[in-house]
């Protein structure tokens, strides 16, 4: 179940036609990110590629933030059915210089925040896109956002209830993501950015899963979504043909998260769980990592594929 109550499965993160990249010429997108990434010669490496996180530290609420930062688990409507996480904007924190979603944006790097799409609160019914901020060192800031509020909690909990129509953040959610955001230091910045790779993507699940063992309750069930949801961006990347029982097993992987959030007695449940998940999810990334050219993680791989 999502966070509503609504049934939730892997195919309700990762929608069919994200899924069918492999599947012919009708395909029309391989994976998610292209619905808000500005086609065009450079649209593979757009999609393989980030800015660099600039990340100081690494603390339990930190993690929390981090892993729902890229998960569109605290979004609701058509954000939250699209795919969109904070992250889709604002790649690793910082600015996402390709992304054009046409319900949002005319213009690549740029967003509507009063979108009527996004949200029936602020709607003001203008296609009006303004520059996506960096958002490094927000903590030397003293307001935030175009009505210019002076608490970062208040603005990050209006953006997720007004902006995108979500739920309310439960208390530790909100203080995870403003904690992630506080971590984002110009002095912590590596000198390059980063490529979206097979260890990457996997990594981001371990930390989601983490984060979920140390959280309580009802943030523990968001970051075991948010894995469900890494896992997914996993599979996109897994062309269906060569990868089919690849994919197979990661898909057992999400809904065996899934179960644990629906279980009775979620600590315990984790508890006895999550050694052999671990185990099971680092092999089947291991079964990958020697083909890892043939994915979509690959520049060149994913360039062809765009192409046909």
């Amino acid at each position: 179940m999502d966070r509503r109550g609504r049934p939730l499965t892997l195919a309700a993160a990762l929608a069919a036609l994200l899924l069918a990249g492999a599947a012919g010429p009708s395909a029309l997108l391989l994976l998610r990110a292209q619905a808000w990434t500005a086609p065009g010669e450079t649209v593979a490496r757009d999609l393989t590629t980030a800015p660099g996180e600039c990340l100081a530290e690494r603390t339990p609420d930190v993690e929390i933030g981090r892993a729902l930062f890229r998960s569109p688990v605290l979004f609701g409507g058509p954000a939250a059915r699209a795919g969109l996480s904070c992250d889709a904007c604002h790649s690793n924190g910082r600015v996402n210089a390709s992304f054009l979603l046409p319900e949002l944006t005319d213009r690549p790097g740029h967003a509507d925040v009063t979108s009527e799409w996004a949200s029936d609160v602020r709607g003001d019914g203008m296609l009006n896109p303004v520059a996506i901020p960096d958002l490094l060192d927000v903590s030397a800031r003293n307001v935030f956002g175009r009505l210019r509020e002076p608490s970062l909690d208040r603005f990050v909990r209006s953006v997720i209830v007004e902006e995108f129509q979500g739920e309310p953040p439960s208390e530790q959610a909100l203080r995870g993501l403003t904690t992630y955001l506080r971590a984002l230091r110009a002095q912590a910045c590596p000198e390059q950015g980063s490529a979206m790779t097979l260890q990457s993507a996997a990594d981001d699940v371990r930390r989601a899963v983490m984060a979920a063992e140390g959280a309580d309750a009802e943030t523990a069930r968001l970051l075991l979504l948010a894995g469900q949801d890494a896992i997914g961006r996993i599979v996109e990347r897994l062309p269906a043909r060569r990868f089919a029982r690849d994919r197979s097993r990661f898909e057992t992987l999400a809904r065996e998260l899934g179960a644990l959030r629906d279980s009775e007695n979620m600590v315990a449940a984790m508890g006895e769980t999550m050694p052999g998940w671990r185990a099971r999810f680092d092999a089947a990334v291991a079964r990958i990592a020697r083909r890892e050219y043939y994915t979509y993680f690959n520049e060149a791989t994913l360039h062809a594929a765009l192409d046909r």
